[in-house]
């Protein structure tokens, strides 16, 4: 599994992972901020980017791989750690989160913690492009139509396509498998149960996720903050960069301090 790593002055390594059937560009201007003087590792997962073709097999891109080899290759690292997760990779690093030995806090993005059995109606906005994102070859114009409903700013498009036809398409099949399967974790109750600070992005206009389910999560006594994005879509870090970084410095002051 290959990561991109931007080597930080203060001690401390911020996770990046990212969603289904993207990559971990949609973090490049995260890595490239001055704002962040902590270690940065932005991950691509088994399936995607540089890492699409490390694994093959469907098993290797299922939730319960996806865990074991997150778990394993982030405790390698030996330091403090703030997690970072946008849409999938949202709900692997809540469902990875009490098995870091050194974590320090949780930020997610585009992801709505999900209950078990699988509250999919409750959670999320379904909308009939978005299916594309469980569908293992679909077409040209499926995809485009997918990729632009994602961002408020339309300019993105062309970054969550290529992100999209990289990736290997079994991905697609063994996430429809996990769905269909109930194979994902009590996310819900595992980020309420955190005893470190947690962290929501959400964009005003991300078409898939329950903005008023997201809401629930949100309790002071907890240190949980739910922060909103205007006129952003999906994709916080690729569409607003400057705010997320501002955002992000500020969270790695809190966890880190």
């Amino acid at each position: 599994m290959k990561y991109n790593i931007v080597k930080g002055e203060d001690k401390g390594s911020i996770i990046f992972i990212h969603g289904n059937s993207s990559s971990s560009s949609v973090y490049n201007e995260v890595l490239k901020s001055k704002l962040i003087t902590h270690t940065k590792i932005a991950i691509d997962l088994p399936g995607h980017g540089e890492s699409v073709n490390d694994y093959m097999d469907e098993e290797d891109f299922s939730m319960n791989s996806y865990r074991a080899k997150l778990i394993k290759l982030v405790n390698e690292f030996d330091d403090n750690v703030l997690l970072v997760g946008n849409s999938l990779g949202g709900h692997i690093a809540i469902e990875i989160a009490p098995y870091i030995n050194k974590l320090k806090g949780i930020l997610i993005f585009g992801t709505p913690p999900v209950k078990k059995p699988l509250n999919l109606d409750e959670a999320f906005v379904f909308l009939p492009e978005l299916n594309t994102f469980f569908t293992e070859n679909p077409s040209e114009i499926d995809i485009n139509a997918a990729a632009e409903m994602t961002v408020f700013y339309k300019r993105y498009t062309s970054n969550i396509i290529e992100d999209f036809k990289q990736t290997n398409p079994k991905v697609r099949k063994a996430i429809g498998i996990d769905v269909a399967e109930n194979g994902f974790l009590n996310e819900f109750k595992i980020f309420k149960e955190l005893s470190i600070p947690k962290y929501i992005i959400a964009g005003t206009h991300d078409p898939s996720v329950n903005l008023n389910y997201l809401k629930q999560l949100v309790d002071k006594s907890s240190h949980s903050e739910l922060i909103m994005f205007e006129n952003c879509g999906h994709y916080a870090s690729l569409e607003k960069p400057i705010e997320f970084n501002k955002t992000l410095e500020r969270i790695t002051k809190e966890v880190f301090k």
